[in-house]
């Protein structure tokens, strides 16, 4: 079994995910005897705005037809706040849209049942294409990140949907401790999750990145790109074992 070859022994791998979202993939990494250096470069918080236009959404919730979630945070953003107002049975006559299947599994998790919509490609402009044409008063809640791409909201609008895009949460730059950042400069693999992971990241180290590069996906890998930096391989969909994979076979390669 894979899991018993030890595929990634001798390789120091960086994962840069959010410290409450990085177990899984830290423990997939270290069962095929990677290195992990957990290096979390983003923090979620609450938003600038104290969460009041969220809270004015979630009040008015029996105004909406749909829910769109573009991120598991934003799942977990909004029910805890909708909890904290006493408003969770509210989401109940909503239809529910995620991006991809990480996204979803976080819906079955927190509100104990299945997403409505799921589109093929897990970006949010094809979820906007996916949802049906909107009747009559038809309006989607889009809970996100404060500094989160539009694509979704301005997808749904290009489709005459009445959209409310409300900042859910937003991602910040934890500080790292020097035992941690000395260990990025020799890393041999970083993984990025995310845009923001990509720009944290950056801001976090005290050298130039040297190491070889795995994304989940093309918006990260884009990410990535843009700020000079070479990806090598990009996981064939947003999840932990198809991430696990590209590096395997990227550790086959080197």
């Amino acid at each position: 079994m894979i899991g018993e070859q030890g595929l990634l022994k001798g390789l120091s791998v960086v994962v840069t995910r959010a410290s409450h979202q990085s177990a899984t993939l830290i423990k997939a990494l270290e069962k095929e005897s990677a290195a992990v250096i957990a290096a979390p470069s983003i923090a979620i918080v609450p938003p600038l705005d104290g969460g009041q236009p969220l809270d004015d959404a979630l009040l008015r919730l029996d105004r909406y037809s749909w829910v769109a979630f573009t991120s598991a945070n934003a799942v977990a953003a909004s029910l805890a706040r909708g909890a904290r107002r006493g408003v969770i049975r509210r989401f109940d006559h909503l239809k529910i849209a995620a991006v991809g299947p990480a996204t979803a599994e976080k819906v079955l998790e927190e509100m104990k049942r299945e997403v409505d919509l799921l589109p093929t490609v897990y970006k949010a402009k094809e979820l906007a294409r996916a949802f049906p044409e909107p009747k009559e008063n038809d309006r989607v809640f889009v809970p996100m990140a404060s500094e989160g791409r539009p694509d979704l909201a301005v997808g749904l609008k290009e489709r005459g949907w009445n959209v409310d895009a409300v900042a859910a949460y937003r991602t910040v730059t934890p500080s790292l401790p020097s035992a941690v950042t000395e260990k990025l400069a020799n890393a041999d693999i970083i993984i990025f999750a995310s845009p923001s992971a990509v720009n944290g990241h950056i801001k976090q180290r005290e050298v130039p990145i040297d190491s070889q590069i795995v994304c989940i996906g093309d918006i990260t890998a884009e990410a990535c790109i843009a700020k000079g930096l070479e990806v090598v391989a990009v996981a064939k969909s947003p999840s932990v074992a198809d991430l696990l994979k590209a590096v395997i076979d990227l550790a086959a390669s080197r």
